[in-house]
């Protein structure tokens, strides 16, 4: 029996080799097996092994590909299955599955098979940081944006390896010096990236564009002085105060401590308003679970990051303090979409809750969803059975 068990075994592996072997024959007959000539080769390439991932006769995906996306580069690579169950902020393209867009599956001039450079291929997408002038931080000088961040996922915003301040002092590591520029404030009590920018900036110290009028003139009494919470801004914004005046706002009852500070930086912001960090950024520090929801899905609103397009940051008489009725905030920019759509307005009445149909009634513009066009519910008939049962 055992010997039976040995020539079995022989002959699947002779049979197996035999198979790899004769495949990458034949593909390199047609194929030209010098655009896989790399410094760094996938294992199945350099195995010649092209059935590893490819059926030589018929597939349902394109490239005669086993399987599409992830799914086929998850096979092998599992530990990166664990890794994006794990993380709050999946990178886009790890979440979408689309590991192609970053990584070539044949071979490479990087040992991690980069379809480019890292400074060419992180920019191809992120080229709203390439703006290089005046002072340029040396990581991002150099291309190395995995000195900073993590390319696949992380539990931390901007996909950073560490809280700001924490990373930031694992390179600035003389905090005797730091201490001498920050009003002898102790680091861990500051969050660097409240002021600086990590990537450039116009001035030598890498602040941030736009600035609070004291902190550029130096005159820090202004603020740092007997006054406290939400009487120390109005003090010089007066007029801000109306804007809470509406029926849903982002009052608080915090008097102690100015509640401007949830959203506002005192010192220097890289947006407009001097708000906190980058678009969203502010939002996502109480909204936290709609983003992390939002991170995980497949289809998100292009603009999902600017809360700001839809929403008043202060306060509102429409419900989620949008700007507008979600309606006319919807067509804002899909203007063109009403002329096919599901009747809504008074023209058809939500039996779920008897009110008026309008976009969000099908559509959720901020979470994300797993399928097109950010509908919600289970799928496309998920949603229109939960009020077309009958059908």
């Amino acid at each position: 029996m055992k010997i039976i068990q040995f020539f079995i075994v022989t002959a699947l592996i002779v049979g197996l080799f035999s198979v790899s072997c004769l495949a990458s024959d034949h593909c390199f007959g047609c194929h030209d097996e010098s655009s896989f000539e790399q410094p760094y080769t996938h294992a199945p390439v350099a195995k010649n092994n092209c059935i590893a991932c490819h059926n030589p006769h018929l597939a349902k995906h394109e490239g005669l590909l086993h399987h599409q996306g992830s799914t086929l580069c998850f096979g092998c690579h599992t530990t990166w299955v664990e890794q994006q169950n794990k993380v709050s902020y999946p990178h886009q393209p790890v979440a979408k599955g689309n590991c192609n867009a970053c990584h070539d599956p044949h071979g490479s001039q990087t040992a991690v098979l980069l379809k480019q450079s890292m400074a060419v291929l992180c920019l191809s997408c992120h080229s709203d940081t390439d703006q290089k002038n005046g002072t340029i931080h040396q990581p991002f000088a150099q291309g190395q944006c995995t000195a900073c961040h993590t390319p696949h996922g992380s539990n931390r915003y901007a996909l950073l390896k560490e809280d700001g301040t924490k990373l930031c002092l694992g390179c600035h590591t003389n905090q005797n010096e730091l201490r001498k520029k920050h009003l002898n404030r102790k680091m861990d009590q500051m969050n660097c990236l409240e002021c600086h920018n990590p990537h450039h900036s116009k001035d030598a110290g890498l602040i941030r564009e736009n600035t609070h009028e004291p902190f550029t003139s130096g005159k820090c009494s202004t603020c740092h002085n007997q006054q406290k919470g939400i009487k120390l801004c109005l003090s010089c914004h007066p007029e801000v105060m109306q804007t809470f005046n509406q029926p849903i706002n982002h009052v608080t009852n915090d008097k102690e401590h100015s509640f401007c500070f949830n959203c506002h930086t005192p010192h220097a912001s890289q947006q407009k308003g001097l708000i906190l960090g980058s678009p969203g950024e502010a939002c996502r520090n109480c909204h936290e679970g709609k983003f992390e929801r939002r991170n995980k899905s497949l289809h998100v609103h292009p603009n999902a990051q600017r809360c700001v397009d839809c929403h008043q940051l202060h306060g509102s008489n429409k419900p989620a303090m949008l700007k507008q009725d979600s309606e006319q905030a919807c067509l804002n920019c899909h203007e063109n979409h009403s002329n096919f759509s599901h009747p809504t307005g008074d023209k058809a009445h939500d039996p779920r809750n008897g009110q008026p149909m309008n976009c969000i009634s099908c559509h959720d513009p901020c979470n994300g969803t797993m399928f097109k066009y950010n509908l919600r519910g289970t799928s496309d008939k998920g949603l229109c059975i939960q009020c077309h049962a009958g059908y």
